[in-house]
């Protein structure tokens, strides 16, 4: 079998066209990427970002407004178990919120990442196709850039936000609940509220990323990359409706 990144070498396109062409023209940025899988400028926008506007967000936000609204989104407890939460909660200081909130962002979305990026190169070990991990945590990072979308839509929100009431689920504009779609259901409007479409975006850039590194159908890579976010939707809906 013919390695993948056997490819034509073309001339650096930088780092600044490779983040426009990924957007705008992503076959010219797969190319790049290919050929040269750099990692630390998406990673620090992302990751930088991300803790700026959840800095600010905790910095603004009415602390006990916050605490009611994330226990009122709690169903599974009685009255007792949400005032001990709440009591819980009170006792922990904005400054401890702050850090939490802005270090388990941080950690969740690299998480993401590297569980997808090690998925990807566990298929491609299998099928032999000669992409390592660190390319495909190189696609995958560069694929993750519409997300800066998401968070320029929480700068704006935090900005007409003043009273600092400012509900976490409604910190993105961006969600699919946000968007319009609820649900009576709590575990899908849990769902709605986890899906952006700067998300969707990425994971349609990394089905195209996937499809010109490999040389397959759309049908393979949408079933390759996919996969994953299928089973784990099947799983989510399953608890939702039993």
């Amino acid at each position: 079998m013919t390695d993948a990144l056997e490819v034509t070498k073309t001339e650096p396109a930088g780092l600044i066209n490779t983040a426009i062409n990924i957007l705008v023209s992503p076959s010219e940025a797969f190319t790049e990427l290919q050929q040269r899988p750099s990692k630390l400028f998406p990673l620090a926008l992302i990751l930088l970002s991300t803790m700026a506007v959840m800095f600010w967000y905790f910095t603004i936000v009415d602390f006990d407004w916050y605490i009611d609204d994330t226990l009122a989104a709690v169903t599974n407890l009685d009255d007792e178990q949400l005032e001990i939460a709440r009591a819980q909660m009170a006792s922990m200081s904005q400054t401890t919120f702050k850090m939490f909130g802005i270090f388990s962002g941080v950690i969740g979305i690299l998480v993401i990442y590297v569980l997808q990026s090690g998925y990807l190169s566990l298929i491609s070990a299998i099928s032999g196709s000669g992409q390592k991990f660190g390319n495909w945590f190189s696609l995958v990072l560069w694929t993750g850039l519409p997300y800066m979308l998401s968070v320029v839509g929480m700068v704006a929100t935090i900005a007409l936000s003043p009273n600092g009431q400012l509900s976490a689920y409604d910190l993105d504009p961006l969600t699919l609940a946000n968007l319009g779609m609820q649900s009576g259901n709590s575990s899908l409007t849990a769902i709605f509220n986890s899906i952006s479409l700067p998300m969707l975006w990425g994971i349609g850039l990394t089905v195209m990323g996937y499809r010109q590194w490999l040389d397959c159908s759309l049908v393979k890579a949408m079933t390759v990359v996919l996969a994953p976010y299928l089973l784990l939707m099947g799983v989510w809906a399953y608890f939702a409706f039993t």
